[in-house]
């Protein structure tokens, strides 16, 4: 069977899939009142049954599709559709920094496939005991200021290279690159010491407080796709969040200004 999939596309399977049923929906025999079966799909896209759940999972965010359970995938009438409103873009360190006018640069310290930590094993749930890493490191005006450690699932790395790690932010890779349509995101923060190798890599005295932020991004479908850490020297940024109503709070990080601050 044919699959409309690009073995050079940088977006992921289940998203190409996706944007192929969009295009057949109410245009095609077989498209117009509800879908194919899932094991049809598969059939047709040659893919295993989650890829295509996941396609199916973004068509109903989008709205253009309700799954019924043992009923099948049923198209919703145009005049029907409503698109639920989406989260703001989660914002990477780099694309925050670079915002408020700053310079930064970007140190690559490491990139690839490495044994994932029992915490990146639990938000993630990879295949296998990897996922790809990237350790990145931050400077303005040649101060280190912070430190990221980023894990992927490990199917992430056909689609990023080295150059796309060192020069993009998390946020940008996952939607850019892995063609994610992000969610819902959770925050800890948490302050610990930075000890000897994290002191060196930011210039800090051994012991000195450090600000440890902790990210797990969700792709539209609820599937964990980043855990991601971050360790900041002290002044770079405060913490500010909003609550409304009896709403979860957004969470937004701010950059001091001016950098560096004084004292």
């Amino acid at each position: 069977m044919q699959t409309p999939s690009d073995p050079n596309s940088s977006r992921a399977l289940h998203h190409q899939i996706a944007q192929d049923l969009t295009s057949r929906i109410g245009r095609e025999e077989g498209y117009c009142d509800r879908l194919p079966s899932e094991s049809t799909l598969c059939r047709i896209y040659g893919v295993s049954r989650v890829t295509i759940r996941h396609a199916l999972q973004h068509l109903e965010n989008a709205g253009l599709v309700c799954r019924r359970q043992g009923r099948g995938t049923f198209v919703v009438p145009a005049a029907e559709r409503t698109t639920a409103p989406q989260p703001d873009p989660v914002m990477g360190l780099s694309d925050i920094l670079q915002a408020r006018g700053m310079k930064v640069e970007t140190e690559l310290l490491a990139f690839g496939l490495e044994p994932a930590p029992p915490e990146v094993m639990a938000a993630l749930e990879p295949d296998g005991q990897q996922a790809l890493l990237l350790r990145r490191r931050y400077l303005i005006d040649h101060v280190p200021v912070a430190l990221t450690e980023v894990y992927y699932p490990p199917a992430f790395r056909a689609f990023i290279s080295e150059h796309d790690a060192r020069v993009h932010s998390s946020p940008r890779l996952m939607v850019d690159h892995i063609g994610l349509r992000l969610g819902r995101t959770h925050l800890t923060v948490d302050v610990t010491e930075a000890r000897h190798a994290l002191a060196a890599e930011l210039d800090l005295p051994c012991g000195s407080p450090v600000m440890v932020m902790r990210r797990i991004t969700c792709d539209d479908a609820g599937t964990a796709c980043e855990h991601s850490t971050l360790l900041a020297r002290p002044g770079i940024a405060r913490l500010s969040i909003k609550a409304h109503g009896g709403n979860l709070p957004d969470t937004d990080f701010v950059p001091r200004d001016p950098w560096p601050p004084a004292g």
